[in-house]
């Protein structure tokens, strides 16, 4: 079951328990169909807020405290571009630890450890935008499946409507960055040219 970490029970001691499970079912809805973009936007804010901090303060000290605000701005771009960066660096690592890890346990030298943990990171690396989708959208899942129990709705249901949704959530996530495909001169050359073929026929 979820369960509270210790710490923030005395703040939320005050909160009512059917509350604090709908914002919990929210949390859970929003990382299961977006959790990838609202990961990134997270970073995004996040290190762009620190990059601010940074920028202003740099900005006032060592050119002019006027320019300030542009400091601000500049940390806060720079910096929220860096912490997507780092999102994506952090996948990378985390998945090339895993294939260290997996190398290592089917009995692999330090040396070939250590090769098939850089590959893996490369590939974690270059599909990091997808796997953070995965990530999310089964963090989303399991956070609903408890939410679910909570509300009584029992193992079996809430498990098969975790399970429904976190697959639907995963294909609304993989596909909604494809892009249509532009049509090129020779698909509007031939739509061009039915077209006439078309327009002479009924003519």
């Amino acid at each position: 079951m979820f369960s509270i970490p210790s710490s923030l029970v005395p703040a939320m001691a005050h909160v009512p328990a059917d509350l604090l499970f709908l914002a919990l079912l929210a949390v859970s809805l929003a990382l299961i169909f977006a959790g990838g973009t609202l990961a990134k936007i997270l970073a995004f804010i996040v290190v762009g807020l620190v990059g601010a901090v940074f920028g202003g303060v740099l900005v006032a000290q060592y050119i002019s405290p006027q320019w300030d605000v542009v400091g601000v701005l500049l940390g806060f771009i720079i910096g929220g571009l860096l912490g997507m960066a780092l999102l994506s660096l952090g996948v990378g690592l985390v998945v090339g630890y895993a294939g260290y890890i997996l190398a290592g346990g089917f009995g692999l030298s330090s040396t070939l450890a250590l090769v098939a943990g850089f590959i893996f990171f490369i590939i974690g690396l270059v599909l990091s935008s997808k796997i953070l989708k995965i990530v999310t959208a089964v963090a989303g899942g399991v956070l609903l499946f408890n939410v679910l129990v909570y509300f009584g709705l029992g193992v079996p249901v809430s498990t098969l409507v975790a399970v429904a949704l976190t697959l639907i959530g995963l294909w609304v996530q993989l596909t909604s960055g494809r892009r249509m495909p532009k049509p090129t001169a020779t698909n509007v050359g031939q739509t061009s040219t039915s077209s006439k073929q078309r327009r002479g026929t009924y003519s």
